[in-house]
């Protein structure tokens, strides 16, 4: 019922781990787009989502 190592999710949670992860995607998909219209398109989309995230990453320890 447990994880394999392979399998195991990211320490990442919440709205930025959730962010970081859709950013990915769009580079991956940016890497791969065929024509210059798929690229601006997803350029837009990635700006967009950079503006979503958090001032301060989730992995600098508690809050203050």
């Amino acid at each position: 019922m447990g994880y394999s190592n392979r399998d195991k999710p990211e320490k990442k949670t919440g709205r930025a781990g959730f962010v970081e992860g859709r950013l990915d995607e769009l580079r991956r998909r940016w890497e791969n787009a065929t024509d210059e219209r798929q690229k601006a398109e997803i350029s837009e989309q990635i700006r967009e989502w950079q503006s979503f995230r958090p001032e301060r990453s989730a992995s600098s320890g508690g809050k203050r």
